[in-house]
């Protein structure tokens, strides 16, 4: 029986692939920058543009359907959604690479999203303003000025943690 040379390679590549992605890369600026007023259509049409929520704390999640890490963070951000709502949380979903509405809606109904989740290939000033986003989960969190506060890219288990800290941090601001 021959063996397959190429296999291990293979899973070194998969291994080294999730295990960034397991990284967070937390930035926090000195000088925060406005972060676009981005006018959106979500999955279900409802309209809104992004300064609709200025005075609240808004995570921008970009995540896909077929991404694994992506359906582990969501629940976490679905509890901070429901815990923070009432004091000023808003969580805004961009699904990218995804496919069409119909696909998102039925992954955001699995994963139980009760937020606004946006088909961020359908949305030209999405793909025009977040360029750089290359992978997904990442997360923006923009402050109640409408400004970027903190980005993160990857999930890990520390992730739910420090956004926690950072919505408790922006909250009582």
């Amino acid at each position: 029986m021959k063996k397959n040379k190429g296999m291990p390679f293979f899973w070194i590549i998969i291994f080294f692939f999730f295990l960034g992605v397991g990284f967070i890369w937390g930035s926090e600026s000195e000088t925060l920058k406005s972060a676009p007023d981005l006018s959106l259509t979500d999955i279900n049409g409802k309209n809104f543009k992004l300064s609709d929520y200025r005075g609240k704390v808004i995570i921008l999640n970009f995540w896909a359907v077929w991404c694994p890490p992506c359906q582990i963070e969501i629940p976490h951000l679905v509890s901070l959604y429901d815990k923070y709502k009432d004091k000023g949380l808003v969580v805004l979903g961009v699904a990218i690479a995804s496919g069409n509405d119909e696909k998102i809606k039925e992954k955001a109904k699995e994963l139980s999203i009760g937020y606004p989740v946006v088909n961020g290939d359908d949305c030209p000033s999405i793909r025009r303003n977040f360029w750089e986003v290359r992978a997904v989960p990442t997360s923006y969190i923009v402050n109640q000025e409408g400004k970027f506060f903190k980005n993160y890219v990857g999930f890990s288990t520390t992730t739910p943690i420090e956004l926690e800290k950072d919505i408790k941090t922006l909250l009582k601001q």
